[in-house]
């Protein structure tokens, strides 16, 4: 499991979690990766989809207790979330000319390298797509939407 936040003015950092997550794991990286959006100073929310580590009692339970905004979350909308983009442009990077990994940590290297070498301007353009993505959907009804 992997998580990186990143805003306006970039990445802000970059966690990996080894092994069947559960949601204390869950809860644990979340608990140190917090500070990272914090931060990034001004507003900010928490998104994360409906896998259920994520939306475990024991989880909402603790985003709550930290007052964090957790983004609703709509099932028939992916493309609402703007990091399934960047997974794919970092596993372009990861693995072009056809890179092959045969450690975990080799793979964990190149994700966190392709991650930080992101160019500003790709995280810009992806917040900055979300009010068409919004009204997209809801011109769909909620459908898949090629982005």
């Amino acid at each position: 499991m992997v998580w990186a936040p990143f805003g306006f003015n970039g990445q802000v950092g970059w966690a990996s979690l080894d092994g069947r997550q559960n949601s204390p794991k869950y809860i644990y990286i979340e608990y140190h990766l917090i500070a990272f959006a914090e931060n990034m100073g001004g507003n900010w929310e928490y998104q994360h989809d409906n896998a259920p580590i994520h939306t475990s009692n024991a989880t909402k339970n603790y985003l709550n207790l930290k007052n964090i905004t957790v983004l609703e979350w709509s099932l028939m909308s992916p493309v609402l979330n703007r990091f399934e983009n960047v997974w794919g442009i970092m596993s372009r990077k990861v693995y072009e000319n056809g890179g092959q990994f045969y450690s975990v940590n080799a793979l964990k290297t190149a994700i966190e390298s392709a991650w930080y070498n992101l160019e500003p301007e790709i995280l810009q353009t992806l917040i900055m797509s979300m009010e068409k993505r919004v009204y997209n959907v809801i011109l769909k009804d909620g459908k898949t939407l090629n982005y």
